[in-house]
């Protein structure tokens, strides 16, 4: 029984009269005869009797009627939710990004998203970059901002913006007159910076395998202010992402100093490929581009 017999079953019960009830669907009295006989032969039950010249539901019949109700609602509401996820009127997106990420240009990010999709629930986890690559792969969030490259040949990596780490050091560092510093200048210099959980960390790493030097870390930590902070209060050199310093330096007497050459920071939007996207994450992703790459680029 599919549903239009189910609403055949419930016009029926409704009106009590096969004439009422093939009119109000459109169809002759000999077709819903037949539909409804086809309908009780397959159930291999009675579904009506004839009473004082009404229709009257069988024991069976109730359940078909009241069973043949919960279903056309639910198909209903299946309808309607797909409507709205085709008009963006709801949805969901699970979206992962660093303590870094997040402070720097995610929250005016998300208030105009959702001011735009008000429908649309973001449900937003906040991780290192290293397991945020690890959970998109394994389809436990739909997509994360994270800092590139992140080596995965199972994701798709858009990227989004451009800049650099830096070195920065208080005013009275031996290095605060430098003009810029190079990783071989880091050989027994202490480090402060993100730890393993991060990927500026495997950036680092990268960056002195290349010379065959062993880094020396004072501090390694997961909270961006509190390593910025740490590293002048203790005199020591924090390597940073640049936008994250400008946002925590106050004043002048912190020396910000560039790698040469340039020690990139790129950030890009992973997600996975060949997977289906939901209206809802596609719409997001769209977002993320246009707002990020027009005011940041």
């Amino acid at each position: 029984m599919d549903l239009r017999e189910m609403r055949y079953i419930l016009e029926l019960a409704k009106t009590k009269h096969m004439t009422t009830a093939a009119n109000n669907l459109y169809i002759s009295q000999p077709a819903l005869y037949k539909s409804l006989k086809k309908i009780e032969q397959e159930l291999d039950t009675s579904l009506f009797y004839k009473k004082d010249g009404e229709l009257l539901p069988t024991d069976t019949g109730r359940i078909v009627i009241e069973k043949s109700q919960e279903i056309l609602k639910m198909a209903v509401q299946m309808e309607d939710a797909i409507t709205a996820a085709k008009n963006l009127k709801q949805g969901n997106v699970s979206f992962g990004f660093t303590s870094v990420i997040g402070t720097l240009y995610l929250p005016d990010l998300f208030i105009r998203f959702q001011e735009k999709y008000p429908g649309i629930k973001l449900d937003m986890r906040e991780e290192g970059g290293t397991r945020l690559a690890d959970l998109v792969e394994k389809g436990e969030i739909d997509m994360a901002i994270v800092l590139r490259p992140v080596h995965s040949d199972i994701l798709n990596e858009i990227p989004l913006i451009k800049n650099q780490l830096v070195a920065c050091v208080p005013e009275n560092h031996s290095w605060a007159e430098k003009t810029s510093v190079t990783i071989n200048d880091f050989e027994n210099m202490p480090i402060i910076t993100f730890n393993e959980n991060f990927n500026v960390y495997g950036q680092i790493m990268e960056h002195f395998r290349a010379v065959n030097l062993q880094p020396q870390f004072a501090f390694l930590g997961a909270d961006g202010q509190f390593l910025y902070k740490y590293a002048m209060a203790s005199n020591n050199v924090a390597i940073l992402p640049k936008p994250m310093v400008d946002l925590y330096r106050t004043d002048e007497k912190i020396k910000v100093i560039p790698f040469s050459p340039t020690f990139s920071w790129e950030l890009c939007l992973i997600f996975p490929k060949n997977t289906f996207l939901s209206s809802a994450s596609k719409a997001l992703i769209t977002f993320i581009q246009e707002y990020l790459l027009t005011k940041y680029n």
